[in-house]
């Protein structure tokens, strides 16, 4: 399992946990014992994550086997050694063809609700989603190939790997993100479910 740096952040790189794992590093670890955050985060982020693995139960047949959420980015100053984060950034990433096989279908709008306004479900989860439509692409080296959706993908999927590496930098003139904070500085968690 990562551990924080001196610097107060993971190591570079995306660190990938199991669910379980993720709570013992940001939430029960002793560090946070005395947050007045991190537990209540948590339960919002596992309540707002409930409402996908519900869609997963209640269409199971359908799905096939085949997850809704593939993996789950956490990052920000909740995967920090900040006492009291605010909330939980973080970017999910979606089976389009999990998602395909149970729109329609009732209960189904939770998967536009989800990313329609990051402040609602800031107020209500204390998570702040993004959506990327995760695909299963075979030929990777030759992007060519590539659909217009699977270029927006990796599009997607670079741009977020390259921000939750980054640090916001103490300069209040340098509006992140810029180029001076560019260079990783930190890791992040990628959670199985």
């Amino acid at each position: 399992m990562p551990t924080f740096a001196a610097n107060g952040f993971l190591p570079l790189g995306r660190h990938s946990v199991s669910l379980g794992e993720a709570e013992s590093v940001l939430v029960s670890a002793p560090e946070f014992r005395d947050s007045a955050t991190r537990a209540e985060l948590w339960d919002g982020l596992i309540s707002y994550i409930d409402l996908f693995l519900t869609l997963e139960d209640t269409y199971a047949e359908a799905l096939n086997g085949i997850p809704l959420i593939h993996r789950m980015w956490l990052g920000g100053s909740f995967v920090s050694m900040k006492r009291a984060p605010r909330n939980i950034d973080i970017t999910l990433l979606i089976d389009t063809d999990a998602e395909r096989a149970v729109r329609g279908r009732p209960g189904s709008k939770w998967l536009t609700t989800a990313f329609k306004s990051r402040d609602s479900m800031r107020a209500k989860f204390g998570v702040s989603p993004v959506r990327i439509g995760y695909r299963r692409v075979a030929h990777v080296f030759e992007p060519e190939r590539f659909t217009p959706d699977e270029r927006t993908y990796f599009t997607e999927r670079g741009v977020w790997d390259d921000w939750w590496q980054r640090c916001r930098l103490p300069d209040p003139a340098d509006r992140s993100p810029s180029a001076h904070s560019a260079a990783p500085a930190r890791g992040y968690l990628e959670v199985r479910l």
